[in-house]
């Protein structure tokens, strides 16, 4: 069964010969429209309309029937749609037969050359053999409402067209749905590549950001130690500083931000133990940007009123968890704990001794 998921508002663009013919555009639409109401009116006003509503109705199963045509997911096109389209036209012309003249002029064109052209279609969306079924009901009807509703010379002349349109749809589609494929999966292996070299360059951009920092950050103090002429309090301070900062980046990339880095920096310089982790699956996709900057601000927050002796934890939090991250912060005894859910919404569940 399709979910309504899946239909042509809310699904991509399907890479097929119908894309190619633009029948999953809104200008396909309105043109089916506008052929359709033409149609309408000539039927109408050429005369041998005797039911006007009979005859109504059956243009009206057509137009449902090239709503679904146009509408209906997947490549080749689901299988209740196809039951649709090659049952609905034979259908229509059953509907209207009673209510037309046995010459209603351009009733029976309307009437089978829409009905035509909507199976001529369902060839190009990849059910080939299902439009040359609904070509042949299509003239078993008629050749049945011939011989029981009278003669019907005019429903009959119109099938040798109709035979010219399938065939030469299903010639069509043999034609170019091979190469809309050879075509499509060509630019989807172009797009691939693009994203690969796009990622490639990301990480090499990373890379060569975090050799830069690693330099800046770290050269100086190998140059000092290189001299071999000891270093005082604050030398060491600093190198305790840029190691944590270095095993930082490896343990919790996720919090790796310039921001955080230099909050961190500072609680850590006054005395405050900051401990950061980052157990989120980014292989499987990123976390939510605004989820993640909900986080960040209140790591920041805390750990910008951090003192000597305070501990600080922040965490982000496997995939699949009810929780996306944590954060929590330890002085004198007491603990505070805020929690984030995966839209970033902040609950705070610990203060206690």
């Amino acid at each position: 069964m399709t979910r309504p998921t899946e239909w042509w508002w809310h699904q991509p663009p399907r890479n097929d010969a119908s894309a190619i013919m633009g029948m999953q555009t809104g200008f396909a639409a309105a043109l089916s429209l506008g052929v359709w109401l033409v149609c309408l009116v000539l039927g109408f006003a050429a005369g041998g309309v005797t039911s006007p509503l009979l005859y109504l109705g059956a243009m009206l199963l057509l137009l449902a029937t090239v709503g679904v045509l146009l509408s209906a997911p997947r490549d080749p096109v689901v299988l209740w749609a196809t039951a649709v389209i090659v049952i609905v036209p034979p259908l229509a012309i059953v509907v209207a037969v009673p209510g037309l003249t046995h010459r209603p002029g351009m009733a029976y064109v309307t009437l089978t050359g829409i009905s035509a052209i909507v199976v001529a279609f369902l060839a190009v969306r990849g059910r080939a053999v299902a439009a040359w079924v609904g070509y042949g009901l299509g003239l078993v009807v008629a050749l049945l409402a011939d011989q029981v509703a009278g003669p019907q010379s005019a429903l009959l002349t119109m099938q040798a067209p109709n035979l010219a349109a399938v065939l030469m749809a299903t010639i069509f589609a043999a034609i170019v749905r091979p190469r809309a494929r050879q075509f499509y999966g060509l630019r989807e292996q172009t797009e691939r590549e693009a994203a690969a070299r796009s990622a490639e360059e990301a990480t090499l951009a990373v890379r060569d950001q975090q050799l830069s920092r690693l330099d800046d950050g770290a050269r100086p103090l190998l140059d000092r130690i290189a001299t071999d002429d000891g270093l005082t309090a604050s030398e060491v301070q600093r190198c305790r500083l840029v190691e944590a900062q270095l095993r930082d980046r490896i343990r919790a990339p996720g919090f790796d931000l310039p921001a955080v880095a230099n909050a961190v920096w500072r609680a850590r310089a006054r005395g405050a133990s900051v401990l950061l982790f980052d157990d989120f699956d980014i292989a499987a996709g990123m976390p939510d940007p605004s989820a993640l900057g909900e986080v960040v601000d209140r790591l920041v927050s805390v750990l910008r009123d951090a003192v000597s002796g305070d501990e600080v934890t922040a965490r982000l939090l496997p995939r699949g968890r009810t929780r996306f991250a944590t954060v929590s912060v330890a002085r004198q005894g007491r603990v505070v704990r805020f929690e984030f859910d995966a839209r970033g919404q902040e609950s705070t569940v610990g203060n206690r001794p």
